[in-house]
């Protein structure tokens, strides 16, 4: 029974990602940033995509929302109130939206004579999280009278969020509210992630929030820092070199000289920030290209044997086995890795090679897959016997280790 409820859900994500797949070509042909907005009930949600949706729009930007409810259009007519096109989900129990209801509501819009379109996904911390909707940037809020602990209950979401939202930053003191206790566990969960602390009620913190939109909207993706991000080398020597698949063409088209921004060459205090960065970055080429990292995918390029590594990562690795290929796996990595060394070599920029090659430098002193993949990734094997290998070793090790204990006692 166990493998069938396994192998049915696998079959209904796949669909899922494959239909999500077709949305986000469709997004990125019509030029149309598209974002899915994640909280629990009572978050505020619709009062902040009310307040966004109508400055957006005051600014001169085409926008729309979808909104996502199990019943009732009662989100749909506020969010109405702001002037912007809004349809109304239903979902009838279904505890998120799915890339299949998207595409049937989207009929009759004509997605070129957008700029932005926000789905707000229906109240849940959980189900949304597994669910792509074709968007290029997920949203997860949180409100401040809900507890700072809350994206270490519920990890998964914070984990695939590419920006967080604090709201209802007025009720902060009589909430009793530590702020920097929040954004310490939103980071632990998803280091580097950009963070907007808001009001929709006095507009504090919507002026970044909206400039953080249009920025994405141009195609220029902002980084922690708030600076957009850079293209950067991945080779450990000062001459960059072009794989035998770059020089003949079949590699990803490297970035656009937006991504090519000269910034200051960065230093790392530890293995495991240096690895945040490198993930970051292979992250980002996944997004710009259109094919972003599942939970899963990315929390792979954090195995390791003797070093840093995420506390869950045996979890990861056993859901990775279930529904992942090794081979189109690592063929994947290496092609987003050979796009940033084709977009570096393109751009030139010597202080983005420099932040990369001393992050690969640092990490080098110690044991990381993420280490085999760059390496490789010049020619990525289809045998996918690297990561089987590791795989392998994970499962030798606990069992020396077992033995161990119990020759022990």
């Amino acid at each position: 029974m166990t493998t069938r409820i396994v192998e049915l859900r696998r079959g209904i994500l796949k669909k899922n990602d494959e239909l999500a797949a077709g949305l986000r070509a469709r997004y990125a042909a019509a030029g149309c940033l598209v974002l899915n907005l994640v909280s629990s009930p009572g978050t505020g949600k619709t009062a902040f995509l009310e307040r966004t949706l109508r400055e957006l729009r005051a600014r001169g930007c085409r926008v729309a929302a979808l909104v996502g409810d199990l019943e009732t259009d009662n989100d749909a007519k506020r969010l109405a109130a702001s002037g912007a096109p809004v349809r109304q989900i239903n979902t009838h129990g279904i505890c998120h939206l799915e890339a299949e209801m998207v595409s049937k509501h989207l009929e009759g819009w004509e997605l070129a004579d957008l700029d932005i379109l926000f789905i707000e996904n229906v109240g849940n911390l959980v189900c949304p999280s597994s669910y792509d909707l074709g968007e290029r940037v997920r949203v997860a809020l949180l409100s401040v009278t809900e507890g700072e602990d809350k994206p270490l209950k519920y990890p998964t979401l914070f984990n695939s969020a590419d920006a967080a939202v604090i709201t209802k930053i007025d009720l902060a003191e009589p909430c009793d509210f530590n702020r920097e206790l929040a954004v310490k566990n939103i980071r632990e969960i998803r280091p580097g992630i950009r963070i907007f602390e808001t009001s929709s009620k006095t507009g504090v913190g919507m002026a970044d929030w909206l400039d953080y939109l249009v920025a994405q909207q141009g195609g220029v993706p902002p980084n922690s820092s708030g600076q957009p991000t850079g293209v950067v080398e991945i080779q450990a020597s000062s001459q960059a070199v072009l794989s035998p698949e770059e020089e003949s063409g079949d590699a990803i088209a490297p970035a656009s000289n937006e991504f090519s921004v000269a910034t200051p060459a960065r230093s790392f205090a530890s293995p495991r920030e240096a690895k945040e960065f490198l993930i970051e970055w292979i992250d980002a080429e996944a997004r710009r290209v259109g094919t972003p990292l599942s939970e899963i995918e990315r929390k792979m390029l954090y195995v390791s044997r003797k070093g840093w590594t995420l506390p869950e990562i045996g979890d990861v690795q056993e859901a990775f086995e279930r529904y992942h290929d090794p081979a189109e796996y690592e063929e994947k990595i290496g092609k987003l890795i050979r796009g940033i060394r084709l977009g570096a070599h393109t751009a030139g920029n010597q202080s983005e090679f420099d932040s990369w090659t001393e992050a690969v430098r640092v990490l080098s002193k110690q044991d990381h897959y993420l280490l085999e993949l760059i390496a490789a990734s010049g020619g990525i094997r289809k045998s996918g016997g690297r990561i089987s290998l590791w795989l392998t070793a994970a499962v030798v090790c606990g069992v020396l280790v077992a033995i161990a204990l119990f020759m022990g006692h």
